[in-house]
């Protein structure tokens, strides 16, 4: 299985009301088989149940500090992996670990190898031998198989005789008699460990959207909340939106964006800008249909999907500086709807340049000639646009090749 080290990630409340419902129908013959068993093990069998069908794949789950199905990674030894980065689901561990996360709204498991969790659990818990056999096994129980050094595999255990794995590449997550892997059997874990409301909060309800990036998920929409997990390496995580906001306007790599979607398993907020797709999420509501939630998406129309190097948007557009160069108007131009700026040359001839430099310091040092162009034909140029949010940019531009050199001030 995976090896990956992760932190422990420990859920923080909104301080949103939860809203419960009856779980979805899990597959059949999937579910908690005897009695005995704690609320949380039982929700944490009925969440895996719910994935009985789906593909495996290896790394799946394994996101650092944000638990959930994620995007599948090659085994470089094992041939049937090879397509597992198309998948968004779970390997062996990671399916437990989501289980469990959503049982209890911690991540007892965290982002680590089945080895790791088998030597030091990192959780309380009550740990059963091959000794005593199978009898003491309950419903949510945690499975360890292996031959060797170590386990390499685990289950979530039904209850008389069954359990529900994540088996291998090329295979899906399904149900089994325990007595297939019995004589690798090496011990099992019971969590002692709450059910939490959240385990079915909005059940059913929103979408699945991929994410990107390392994301903070946080309190509220904005980046002054308080963080309630972090994406430590930047797999893709499938995560369930209910609804999308405006918040505070947020900038990465060029892109900015004001709109922020609620992820119901994690109660917490992801800033778009690290959710695939458009600036707006399409077929996803507005927060303010939910209530207890609320907020609107007014003013997503000017969510600044302001990308660096891209053709500038004219619309509203001003000259926040301008100056001259041999008759020559140099011009920064600026949106005040996307915060970005850009170059514009006019009365000049074929040759003449212009480009815009950005700083992040105030003009004490800057990135010099982003969008360099010149004029080609007619009398004016204007370069692409780049993201001036919390920064200042300026413009300058020549008579030509080798001529004086004329910048606005900065903006």
């Amino acid at each position: 299985m995976r090896l990956l080290v992760a932190a422990l990630v420990t859920v923080m409340s909104l301080g949103l009301p939860a809203v419960s419902a009856t779980p979805a129908a899990a597959a059949p013959g999937c579910a908690p088989l005897q009695s005995g068993a704690s609320a949380a093990a039982q929700a944490a069998v009925e969440v895996a149940c719910r994935y009985v069908g789906q593909q495996y794949a290896w790394g799946g789950g394994h996101a650092q500090g944000v638990p959930g199905p994620s995007q599948g990674q090659v085994d470089r030894t094992d041939p049937a992996s090879y397509a597992d980065p198309e998948l968004w689901s779970f390997d062996c561990i990671g399916l437990v670990r989501w289980a469990w996360y959503k049982a209890t709204g911690r991540d007892l498991i965290t982002e680590r190898t089945t080895q790791a969790t088998f030597a030091a659990p990192g959780y309380a818990h009550t740990k059963f031998l091959k000794s005593q056999g199978s009898g003491v096994l309950l419903p949510g129980d945690i499975m360890y198989f292996g031959r060797g050094f170590g386990p390499t595999h685990v289950a979530l255990y039904l209850g008389n005789g069954k359990m529900v794995e994540a088996p291998q590449s090329g295979s899906n997550i399904q149900v089994n008699d325990i007595s297939a892997r019995w004589d690798r059997f090496q011990g099992a874990f019971r969590p002692h460990a709450g059910v939490t409301p959240m385990v079915w909060s909005w059940d059913g309800r929103g979408g699945f959207h991929k994410t990107w990036g390392q994301p903070n998920l946080r309190q509220n929409s904005n980046t002054s909340s308080g963080i309630n997990f972090t994406n430590g390496n930047g797999i893709s995580v499938k995560v369930r939106v209910l609804c999308q906001r405006v918040g505070e306007r947020s900038t990465v790599d060029g892109m900015v964006n004001n709109v922020w979607s609620f992820l119901p398993d994690y109660h917490s907020w992801i800033s778009n800008l690290f959710v695939q797709g458009p600036a707006v999420l399409k077929d996803v509501p507005s927060c303010g249909d939910y209530p207890e939630i609320g907020g609107t998406l007014a003013g997503a129309e000017n969510n600044t999907s302001c990308g660096d190097g891209t053709e500038p948007n004219s619309a509203g557009a001003w000259t926040a500086k301008s100056t001259t160069v041999f008759g020559r108007t140099v011009e920064l131009r600026y949106s005040s709807t996307t915060q970005c700026a850009w170059g514009r040359i006019i009365g000049g001839t074929v040759g003449d340049e212009i480009w815009v430099d950005r700083s992040a310091d105030g003009g004490e040092t800057w990135d010099s000639m982003l969008g360099f162009t010149t004029i080609t034909s007619g009398n004016d140029a204007y370069t692409t646009q780049w993201n001036d949010a919390g920064l200042v940019m300026r413009a300058c531009g020549t008579n030509g090749p080798g001529g004086a050199i004329a910048c606005t001030g900065w903006f």
